[in-house]
């Protein structure tokens, strides 16, 4: 048998080994990611697990609609029709500014009113990033809008949403697709309704919820 021969089965071998421990080390892996998810789903209630997977269907499909939006848009910027880009960008700039809360809205959602002692920003805050996963285009709570970079802290005062105090009970309004956010407002309230911190959670369905409050528009300084 040749050397060279000897090298290329050699080579065969070690190959195949390579393959073979790429794959235990895949199958490790994943059987351990499968045990970690398995894990972490273990104290979550049935109606909690349902509503986790309907937001991941949900926002699956919501990439899809966002997708074919974005790739028509393309195509009329693309046209060379001055005056469909003109309504393309023209749309856009006032979806820009009403998800940025620089002018009021109105629309289908839900208001919460929750009345309770000793509950911190962050309370305030996941209930805020609930309604958001739940398909929250805009969001209010008692008048003061609130918006991706708008803080939402705790003080030796209480909490506060941009540097102004927000004192119970907290009503957060939030537009969206109502049917969508009754759920999550309905799970949350019975959440709620089981701290002992909290007094009273309800919501209601409104078919043309308003929302007033606008936050100030920040200079750009440092752009160019």
């Amino acid at each position: 048998m040749s050397a060279r021969y000897r090298n290329r089965a050699g080579g065969r071998v070690l190959g195949v080994w390579l393959i073979a421990l790429l794959v235990a080390l895949v199958a490790t892996v994943q059987i351990r990611s499968q045990v970690e998810v398995e894990r972490s789903f273990a104290g979550t209630d049935t109606a909690s697990l349902a509503f986790l997977i309907d937001n991941l269907h949900r926002a699956n499909d919501s990439l899809q609609a966002e997708t074919a939006d974005l790739t028509q848009r393309q195509l009329t910027l693309q046209s060379g029709s001055d005056t469909a880009a003109d309504q393309v960008l023209t749309d856009e700039a006032t979806r820009l500014r009403a998800a940025e809360g620089l002018v009021p809205v109105h629309g289908p959602g839900v208001v919460l009113v929750v009345s309770a002692a000793g509950l911190q920003a962050l309370d305030l805050q996941d209930a805020l990033n609930n309604l958001a996963v739940g398909g929250a285009e805009a969001m209010s709570v008692n008048d003061r809008r609130v918006v991706l970079g708008v803080p939402v802290q705790q003080t030796p005062g209480g909490v506060t949403i941009g540097g102004v105090q927000v004192q119970p009970p907290w009503t957060i309004s939030a537009i969206g697709d109502a049917n969508r956010l009754a759920q999550a407002a309905d799970l949350m309230t019975q959440q709620m309704r089981a701290d002992r911190r909290v007094r009273q959670a309800t919501y209601r369905v409104e078919a043309d919820l308003v929302i007033r409050a606008i936050v100030t528009e920040r200079p750009f300084v440092y752009g160019s």
